[in-house]
């Protein structure tokens, strides 16, 4: 089967009943990423990326990569028929992706043998399973970077870790214990790229030494007080409250605070709350003189919708070479910097994101100016969705909270089994699994315990031996 026809097919079958406008393969292979990452609705990202794959024309790498994730999609809903005759389809038609559709074949045989065997013996899945011992001691890895205390192994020998009430006793019992601060040290500052907040003057020349500790200060007792309290996860992005001292007060603007030692604070309006009001988050998000949208709209877009940003085109200068005065707001040279076609279908879908931040200047202080003109915090979400500042920002990104749970699981469960080197991603045979837990969390609130209680009951955390 040709390219055209095997597209042709598949369309005909899968995006017929959906009216879209024509655009160009950039900008369909977006909006699938969208439907698929930020929506979850895998039936239109699969149409979508099938008319991003036909109108590629010559473009066979952005054809095979759409067609790539057309198939994964279809691994994600399960539908693992449907995925291996995409796959099948695909490698003929691009010989030239041989090697990564063979990976994804291999990893669908493995699933359907493991399957076989567990439905003709019932018995094999409880074989396959490591020891209560053993998930105890991951899950004390998991939360405490550390081996099980006496009371979660004498809990795991009386078989408590498969009672899902007992089970998420203990998860309560260890995130208020004070090693819990090593998930907040070797997982949360890492994932929102707090790592990155380090005592470098050089980066942040607005910043003296006193900020910079009181800013790092700052983000590690919120992100505590989270786990500590057991809040739900989404008020990571909008809890109206932070913890300062007169010097960070100082930065904020706040008044009545005085001392050094650090006191939780309510924030007076809506514009600051979460992890993404917070300074230190701001500044790490900026460049050393200036912010910048697209740091802080990818940012947002990859933490909180899960979407990685696809990479810069190859020979576009950066917004200063390209621009050269720094004159004007840095929206109006962002919209000429867009004028490149080739940054223009990337940056309609992040830019708008950083852009509503932009009354955070680059080491997170307010303003409501930029280069002598005043700040135009407006956007529009990729449906459409118009919002102007970072309250009104919150509140569209919060009607997509769906995407937010589920990427804040895969994060943690990629995680728990240690898949450090695939930067927080599961497999996509594995999102069955993933969309489990999110289910069973909705009953706890999608507080953290009943998130991480899923993760430890989940079957990629059981298995004997965790795949890498």
């Amino acid at each position: 089967m040709t390219r055209t026809g095997f597209a042709a097919g598949v369309l005909f079958t899968l995006a017929a009943t959906i009216g879209l406008v024509a655009q160009s393969a950039q900008e369909l292979y977006q909006r699938a990423l969208v439907e698929e990452q930020a929506n979850g609705n895998l039936t239109q990202a699969i149409a979508l990326y099938v008319r991003a794959a036909q109108g590629a024309g010559k473009d066979r790498a952005l054809a095979a990569k759409a067609l790539m994730r057309m198939a994964g999609a279809h691994e994600k809903r399960g539908a693992e028929a449907d995925a291996e005759k995409s796959y099948t389809e695909l490698v003929r038609a691009y010989p030239e992706q041989r090697s990564e559709v063979t990976v994804a074949q291999q990893r669908l045989a493995v699933l359907r043998r493991a399957r076989r065997v567990d439905a003709a013996t019932p018995s094999a899945v409880t074989a396959d399973r490591a020891p209560d011992t053993e998930l105890a001691a991951r899950l004390s890895a998991l939360i405490w970077s550390g081996a099980p205390d006496a009371t979660l192994l004498e809990a795991a020998r009386r078989g408590d870790l498969h009672d899902s009430a007992l089970l998420r006793r203990q998860i309560v019992r260890m995130l208020r214990d004070q090693k819990s601060n090593a998930l907040v040290d070797d997982f949360f500052t890492r994932w929102l790229s707090l790592d990155k907040l380090k005592a470098d003057r050089s980066r942040y020349p607005l910043v003296d030494d006193e900020l910079l500790q009181a800013l790092q200060t700052e983000a590690r007792l919120f992100l505590q007080s989270q786990l500590r309290d057991d809040r739900d996860a989404l008020e990571l992005w909008t809890a109206n409250y932070t913890f300062v001292n007169d010097r960070l007060a100082g930065h904020y603007g706040l008044s009545g605070i005085s001392g050094r030692q650090f006191r939780r604070v309510t924030w007076p309006d809506a514009n600051r709350a979460g992890i993404l009001g917070q300074a230190g988050l701001l500044a790490v998000l900026s460049f050393p003189e200036r912010t910048s949208p697209t740091l802080r709209g990818t940012f947002v877009l990859s933490r909180f919708l899960g979407m990685e940003a696809p990479a810069p085109p190859a020979n576009v200068p950066v917004l200063e070479e390209r621009l050269g005065s720094p004159s004007g707001t840095l929206r109006d040279r962002m919209i000429a910097h867009r004028t490149h076609a080739s940054c223009a279908s990337c940056h309609v879908i992040f830019d708008p994101f950083g852009l509503a931040l932009e009354n955070f200047d680059a080491v997170g202080r307010w303003r409501t100016s930029d280069g002598g003109a005043p700040i135009d915090a407006s956007g529009s979400f990729a449906d459409g969705t118009r919002f102007s500042g970072p309250a009104e920002l919150r509140a569209v990104l919060l009607k997509r909270r769906d995407a937010y749970y589920s990427n804040v699981t895969e994060q943690l469960l990629s995680y728990a089994l240690n898949r450090k080197g695939r930067s927080g991603r599961v497999y996509a045979y594995e999102m069955p699994a993933v969309r489990k837990i999110v289910r069973d969390a909705s009953d706890g609130g999608y507080r953290w315990s009943s998130i991480l209680a899923g993760i430890t009951a989940s079957e990629p955390f059981q298995k004997k031996t965790i795949v890498p």
